[in-house]
């Protein structure tokens, strides 16, 4: 029996597509919903054939009683508000970002009628976009569960069954806390491969066409989302000083977020050409030593 009336994606790359492969795969709604700001995205989303596409966001959550949103941290806010017309008062609201107080600032733009729920499943990898999706990406991983003490207890049993459904393994604490220890185990390892990666070819010496495993495995998760948490200029991107003693590399003895910006200003990047450019995000380079 399905456990949710109708369940709406908004934001459907790695995470939201793995989400509505999961749940069909479950039966866990009636009826699904996704929206997506790319067409490309939405064309993939289609081909599943699991769930009703949208362009437009406030579309998608109507009559949803849950709603699930996994666009980019820094996009919370805009995705909070468009969407927020068209939620079914009661809807309860959840998400997917790797920044919980961000998040619970952003919730705030929700209507009152709307509980939010924050939560971050520990589960994606460097190969973005809804093309890489799996049902299974959920099952084993850790979701973590940042209630406030203030929300309706429905709402946090709703939510916390979705993810147990999806075979999510949950672990409850504050926003606080988990940003504290996701910075260590996630953000602060993704900007130092990145950092890594920028002094690394910016060496006189540095030829891709001789890089060999050991240098491609130290920087493999560079190619991965989360550093985009680091250009968006999150505090815990200062949380490892790179530090590197003996060294002439002017962006080694910067913090990350320092170092990623003077990498900019002396290579002409921006924020905008920064992940095309540099960490080669779009297939088939998922790696930034991928020729």
């Amino acid at each position: 029996m399905a456990q949710f009336k109708r369940i709406a994606v908004v934001g459907a790359g790695l995470i939201g597509g793995s989400i509505l492969l999961a749940a069909a795969r479950r039966g866990l709604a009636g009826s699904l919903a996704c929206w997506s700001r790319s067409e490309k995205s939405r064309a993939t989303l289609r081909g599943f054939g699991v769930a009703e596409v949208f362009d437009d966001a406030a579309a998608c959550v109507k009559g949803a009683d849950l709603v699930i949103v996994t666009t980019p941290v820094d996009t919370a806010e805009e995705t909070f508000l468009s969407i927020a017309p068209g939620l079914s008062p009661g809807a309860v609201v959840t998400d997917a970002g790797s920044v919980k107080g961000a998040i619970l600032l952003a919730a705030r733009r929700l209507p009152a009628a709307n509980p939010f729920v924050g939560a971050h499943p520990m589960a994606g990898g460097e190969k973005a976009g809804a093309a890489h999706a799996a049902a299974n990406l959920f099952e084993g991983r850790v979701c973590f569960l940042t209630p406030t003490g203030a929300e309706d207890p429905k709402a946090l049993a709703a939510v916390r069954l979705f993810w147990q459904e999806l075979g999510s393994v949950l672990h409850e604490t504050d926003a606080a806390k988990h940003d504290e220890i996701v910075a260590a185990i996630s953000h602060v390892p993704h900007a130092a491969a990145s950092a890594l990666m920028l002094a690394v070819m910016d060496q006189p010496g540095f030829r891709r066409f001789a890089v060999g495993a050991g240098l491609r495995d130290s920087t493999r998760v560079a190619a991965g989302e989360e550093i985009t948490i680091a250009r968006a200029g999150q505090p815990f991107a200062r949380l490892v000083p790179l530090a590197a003693a003996g060294t002439a590399n002017p962006y080694l003895s910067l913090g990350i977020a320092d170092a990623l910006a003077a990498y900019d200003r002396d290579h002409g990047q921006t924020e905008t050409d920064f992940p095309e450019v540099w960490l080669h995000r779009s297939p088939p380079k998922p790696n930034p030593l991928e020729e």
